[in-house]
């Protein structure tokens, strides 16, 4: 994975600007001064997209509305995980995280600004219609009793070792049979910032095993399997209607059954042996999302 990232990235200047950057969704915008600071916040993006590259207009009616409800529904995912970032980087600080893994969590809220304005010009290009992503706020895990240590590290399991991770993959499967240039670029550009939304996890789990030993461990223990289920849930939930045409794949869609079978592999190959390489006892989580729950209908 890692080096199929870097030979897609490799004409990417050092600072991860993109110098010929347009305004995504401009009509979603404040229309006051701050607008200009958001440009200058949405350029670092690392993957200049082809807007005008794009196939849609050879798709039919039907296709275009599957792609449409598709792009539609990742960008109200995207818009929502803005808060899932901002409710973590509040735990965070209630436990005293380091200042980089700090930056980096509110970096990635950021992110998924631009994440989601590029998945509602997406939407718009196949339906021809400006929408906005439902308003609403991501729900995360909140137990008072436990400690802060423990209260950060539980959601930065969920929202970062396990669904960062998880998307790494799919997108990078998603991306590899997505032949149309405007989807696969904003694919990859996604991509590429979920890497380091799934490293921010990685690095902060170990951070805080070395700083909160056995305890640590014992919660993460706890977690992960709510972690996995949660992701899961995700995985199992209806899809916009329509059917998965070869010209659909192509713009960056795949079967649920087929993302079903990537999260199991993803759930043993990946993500089972990193936390087991920190220590944590995984349990029945191979079992649990085994080749019975890949190809359930």
């Amino acid at each position: 994975m890692t080096t199929n990232r870097i030979d897609l990235l490799g004409d990417v200047d050092e600072q991860g600007r993109d110098a010929t950057y347009e305004p995504t969704s401009p009509w979603w915008l404040s229309g006051t001064p701050l607008e200009a600071e958001h440009h200058r916040l949405m350029r670092r993006r690392p993957v200049s997209i082809p807007w005008s590259a794009t196939t849609a207009g050879a798709l039919t009616d039907a296709a275009r509305a599957r792609l449409a409800g598709t792009w539609m529904r990742r960008s109200e995912a995207e818009y929502l995980a803005i808060t899932t970032f901002s409710v973590l980087a509040i735990d965070l600080v209630a436990a005293n995280a380091p200042a980089d893994v700090i930056s980096l969590c509110l970096r990635a809220g950021i992110d998924e600004v631009r994440h989601a304005e590029m998945c509602i010009r997406m939407a718009e290009i196949y339906s021809g219609k400006r929408q906005l992503p439902p308003p609403g706020m991501s729900s995360l895990p909140d137990d008072p009793s436990r400690p802060k240590l423990h209260q950060a590290l539980a959601n930065t399991m969920l929202v970062s070792c396990v669904s960062e991770t998880y998307a790494t993959t799919v997108l990078s499967a998603t991306r590899d049979l997505t032949t149309d240039p405007t989807a696969q670029a904003v694919l990859t550009s996604i991509y590429s910032d979920e890497v380091m939304h799934a490293r921010l996890g990685w690095s902060y789990l170990r951070h805080a095993i070395e700083i909160g030993g056995a305890g640590v461990i014992e919660a993460a223990a706890q977690m992960l399997p709510i972690a996995l289920r949660g992701v899961a849930n995700v995985v199992e939930r209806e899809r916009p209607v329509g059917e998965v045409t070869d010209a659909v794949r192509a713009h960056g869609l795949m079967t649920p059954a087929e993302e079903r079978v990537i999260y199991s592999s993803c759930v043993r190959e990946v993500l089972v042996p990193g936390f087991e390489a920190l220590g944590i006892p995984v349990g029945t989580s191979v079992a649990d999302y085994g080749d019975v729950w890949a190809h359930a209908s």
